[in-house]
């Protein structure tokens, strides 16, 4: 066997490695079976803790997560995901047909998770050290983001590239009110597959990941789109300034990130940087009563270490540090909102005490440059199988 096909091979072992950590179901091409069940969930327990005043814990189901997929020949395949929150909220969080064209390009179409840094996609309680998401992944990408759309996706194992890129709709910018906001940016604007609106072009969503290097991973990713609103199709089109008002509920929206995870020996280190660029915020803001900057970004550094590396036990400390300024840059006609800008420290540990359960423990230290500091606890379980 050559260098280069031992380096090809290497590069499937590894990618199948990692692969398997993610929310997703990979089909065995050799196997006669065509019906697959996985399940992931998580319980959590949260509590706030604030000089002078007390917060009661809170107990939460946080989610329950059946996935289902189903292999129709060597070619084609399906995969969903049916998501259970606080034991009453149900979502579809993934529908998608994947079916092969060639070696190293497959056609995809459904509702796809947006591949945006890594907690979007692998967000599985096992792979990600914290009680919560990190920060970064809820207020800036909306974890979990969905959108229905169709893209191609494949790997080039020569060059040890995974590639995605999909045209879906848009989040949902205003529907009677501002969906986009400076604090939680487009978390509320997600449609989620649920009778999406459309009214304007499909967005754009791509990702490029590197695995060339032994135990190292990076990833760079993108988003451009303008989101859609339901006034197009409420407010009378005779008027004269239809068209200004209709573009007056829309903004333009641009987003990058970049991550990156390196894993030497009993060491894990990761660290991802988002910037979000948001056009047409003046008219947005003072037709829908919003803030909406034109930029936001927010990045973290975590490294962990485990103390106890087997095929079966883990015991992996970790400390992260995030930081968030959601008001980064604002139009001349909005003030800023210093207390979007946050800085926050975790520190904790996760045991497992095999690769598909967890028990997880953190302890975060919050600040901004407005409100007071405080500080949160968090205690959770999770499995994945």
């Amino acid at each position: 066997m050559t260098f280069r096909n031992l380096s090809i091979l290497a590069f499937l072992v590894c990618y199948t490695a990692i692969a398997c950590g993610q929310t997703t179901i990979n089909f065995d091409e050799d196997n006669s079976n065509k019906l697959y069940i996985k399940l992931y969930g998580h319980v959590d327990y949260n509590q706030k803790i604030e000089k002078g005043i007390h917060h009661n814990g809170k107990m939460d189901v946080h989610r329950l997560v059946t996935l289902i997929g189903y292999q129709f020949s060597r070619k084609t395949q399906f995969v969903s995901e049916i998501e259970v929150e606080h034991v009453k909220e149900i979502f579809v969080e993934q529908a998608f047909i994947k079916h092969r064209l060639a070696k190293s390009i497959s056609l995809k179409a459904g509702l796809i998770i947006i591949p945006m840094g890594m907690v979007n996609e692998m967000h599985e309680p096992t792979f990600f050290y914290s009680v919560e998401r990190p920060l970064l992944d809820k207020l800036i990408i909306p974890s979990t983001w969905r959108e229905v759309g169709i893209g191609l996706t494949g790997l080039l194992p020569e060059k040890s590239l995974k590639y995605q890129l999909y045209l879906v709709n848009n989040p949902l910018g205003y529907d009677g009110s501002a969906k986009v906001s400076g604090a939680s940016g487009i978390r509320k604007a997600r449609q989620k597959g649920a009778e999406a609106v459309v009214s304007s072009f499909p967005g754009l969503s791509g990702q490029i990941e590197y695995f060339g290097i032994d135990r190292f991973k990076l990833g760079i990713s993108g988003y451009y789109g303008k989101t859609s609103t339901t006034l197009a199709t409420t407010m009378d089109q005779s008027l004269e300034n239809y068209n200004v008002t209709v573009d007056s509920s829309t903004v333009n929206m641009t987003m990058a990130t970049v991550h990156g995870m390196y894993t030497p020996g009993n060491l894990t280190l990761r660290g991802q940087y988002t910037l979000s660029s948001f056009q047409n915020t003046t008219a947005y803001n003072e037709f829908a009563n919003s803030d909406v900057p034109e930029l936001m970004h927010g990045y973290y550094l975590l490294a962990a270490y485990d103390f106890h590396k087997s095929e079966e036990i883990t015991v992996a400390p970790f400390v992260r540090f995030s930081q968030l300024d959601n008001h980064l840059r604002v139009n001349e006609a909005l003030e800023e909102n210093r207390a979007l800008k946050q800085n926050i420290l975790t520190v904790g540990a996760n045991y497992k005490p095999h690769p598909g359960v967890v028990f997880k423990f953190d302890y975060q230290f919050v600040q901004n440059r407005v409100t007071s500091n405080y500080n949160n606890l968090n205690l959770g379980v999770g499995v994945w199988f």
